[in-house]
């Protein structure tokens, strides 16, 4: 398998997801499971060509492409072990149990090394690289808190859903983008030679993931409650925190695109229609979501066509969400996605293609009773801690318009 074909196949299974979320919006669980078979199917065989595109490079010294998509491949492969290895700890009785105990001892990281009640929250720490990971922030927090963070991340608008997502064990790192435009097969003349299969071209995007945190006083006797009520009191202070991080860092990237596309007064759907045709290629357009605020959709909200017909229509398939020109159009809080001198700002394209969020798991958290004002009210301060940054990969993937409100 190329590199090139490895790549359709990707194209494909993405697609393939695709379907499966409008089969199981129609509740049709029958052709989703059927698709889901597929996917498996289309799984094995893109590890398999991964695996044997990144042996093909492992002595490839004169290819430097090769070589290059061998080490992407070994990290990524490091990075997926030891995240099985971590979540496997985190996600037990004992953990959980030693984590909670930790909180209300004050323990911290460093307290923690040879004592035996905390072995399993250190063995946590070390087990993604063998140097105490968390030392200079807390204790990995466990899985239940993962799953909780997710229940409410379904509550609030998290942009990462439209997102490339990639969790990852490292600080920094890098990945391959292809570049340039496809080409067609050459023409061959009768009993002439066939050339080599022409490399695509690839930019070395690099990463580095940053530390955000906050703190949070805390009386003992909350403290004191019991392990699983305390987990849903923490992921409920640290969730909606969590979820507005990463929608900032993901806004940064759509701000960014330039130029932009001013959509005319009187004829605004129509110049955001043409755009989404010109402005993107094909694949992208296709794929294309669209996010504004609430004035946004307000003002589309409002468009018709010359028959009066709203141009906002229903997807069939979910009543709740909305379509323009077959896109999915999403809209957040005024004070999420603010408007910009006088300006209603839309953005619209294959945000997956766009841009990708590298998030470090696990989120740490530790607590203390003598910093800040613990000791004098005998409460507890918690700190939890995150990392993630998040990348451009492909900017000509979504566009920026605007609406001029004259205000």
């Amino acid at each position: 398998m190329t590199y090139q074909e490895l790549l359709e196949l990707k194209s494909k299974r993405a697609e393939k997801l695709k379907e499966g979320q409008d089969l199981l919006a129609k509740k049709d669980f029958e052709a989703h499971k059927a698709l889901m078979g597929e996917v498996t199917k289309m799984n094995a065989e893109i590890d398999a060509g991964e695996s044997q595109i990144a042996e093909e490079g492992r002595f490839g010294e004169a290819d430097e492409m090769l070589k290059g998509l061998h080490q992407n491949f070994q990290q990524r492969k490091e990075e997926k072990a030891k995240g099985k290895a971590v979540e496997a700890i985190r996600g037990t009785n004992e953990y959980a149990t030693a984590f909670a105990k930790a909180l209300r001892n004050g323990v911290k990281v460093k307290q923690a090394w040879g004592n035996e009640e905390y072995s399993i929250l250190t063995k946590a720490l070390t087990e993604t690289g063998g140097s105490p990971e968390g030392s200079d922030g807390g204790f990995l927090v466990p899985q239940d808190f993962d799953n909780l963070i997710h229940q409410y991340e379904k509550e609030y608008l998290d942009l990462s859903q439209f997102f490339t997502v990639e969790n990852v064990r490292s600080h920094s790192g890098w990945r391959a983008v292809e570049q340039g435009k496809r080409k067609p097969l050459p023409k061959i003349l009768e009993m002439g030679t066939i050339g080599k299969d022409e490399q695509p071209k690839f930019d070395k995007v690099t990463y580095t993931v940053d530390k955000y945190g906050d703190r949070l006083p805390v009386s003992s006797e909350l403290l004191e409650d019991n392990t699983a009520g305390l987990l849903q009191y923490l992921a409920g202070w640290f969730a909606p925190k969590y979820i507005l991080t990463k929608n900032t860092l993901l806004l940064a990237l759509l701000k960014a695109l330039t130029p932009e596309v001013a959509l005319a007064a009187g004829s605004e759907a129509k110049t955001l229609r043409k755009a989404l045709i010109t402005k993107l290629n094909t694949a992208h357009s296709m794929s294309a979501v669209l996010l504004t605020n609430q004035d946004g959709y307000a003002e589309m909200d409002g468009w018709e066509d010359k028959n009066g017909r709203p141009l906002l229509v229903p997807n069939p398939a979910d009543p709740n969400v909305y379509r323009l020109s077959g896109r999915q159009v999403i809209y957040g809080d005024n004070d999420l996605i603010a408007n910009e001198s006088a300006k209603i700002p839309i953005y619209a394209g294959n945000f997956k293609a766009l841009g990708t969020l590298f998030v470090r798991k696990g989120i740490e958290m530790a607590a203390t009773d003598v910093g800040g004002d613990a000791w004098a009210t005998d409460s507890y301060e918690l700190r939890g801690l995150c990392r993630m940054t998040a990348v451009a990969m492909d900017k000509a993937a979504a566009f920026k318009a605007t609406i001029t409100t004259g205000g």
